[in-house]
């Protein structure tokens, strides 16, 4: 079982998915494709790990849709107590921030003022996510999916950690200015 396996696994513990849900969720915690995910739920299926029900649809191929077996659930919760690997990160932005002391005022500026921009279209974005997360909800409080709660749960992480960023980029434009490492005097007292 690769990780791929599992994370399909786990979304499937929140709520019985079609495998274009499951594509579009996973890839909120990690790049994949259709031609990656489409051959793991049939060898997840082969090995009686979910199963799936048909829903006949007018004018359109029948819709799959995956459910967690017994055996699944089993596996999924050795994986979920099992030792969690660290993240892969490869990320651009935060190479270029490294360096920014290398750049003039005006590279510092335009690469801050980006990353500023990103972060404040990702918090109107959860924002947006929060309201209709509150929609679903309050639709039905006693019988919400699980996948409510995580999705309450990650977008509140990704608001907090968002606006943070905004007053690191505040930071980081002050003590640019400085220009030596003066600034560790002040911020190790």
């Amino acid at each position: 079982m690769n990780k791929l396996s599992y994370g399909l696994l786990s979304l499937l513990s929140t709520e019985p998915m079609s495998g274009y849900d499951l594509t579009t969720k996973i890839n909120k915690f990690w790049r994949s494709t259709h031609s990656a995910i489409y051959p793991l739920l049939s060898e997840l299926e082969e090995g009686n790990y979910i199963e799936l029900t048909l829903i006949e649809q007018t004018g359109k191929p029948d819709k799959k849709i995956y459910h967690l077996t017994d055996k699944g659930k089993e596996l999924l919760r050795s994986w979920f107590i099992s030792e969690t690997a660290d993240e892969v990160c490869r990320d651009e932005m935060t190479l270029k921030l490294y360096c920014i002391n290398c750049m003039d005022e005006e590279a510092a500026e335009t690469l801050l003022k980006e990353y500023e921009d990103r972060c404040n279209k990702r918090i109107e974005m959860y924002h947006k996510n929060l309201a209709r997360i509150k929609v679903l909800a309050q639709e039905n409080p006693d019988n919400a999916p699980a996948s409510v709660f995580g999705s309450y749960i990650m977008t509140q992480r990704g608001l907090q950690k968002t606006e943070l960023d905004l007053k690191w980029c505040e930071w980081v434009r002050r003590i640019y200015k400085k220009k030596n490492l003066s600034f560790l005097k002040e911020d190790l007292r």
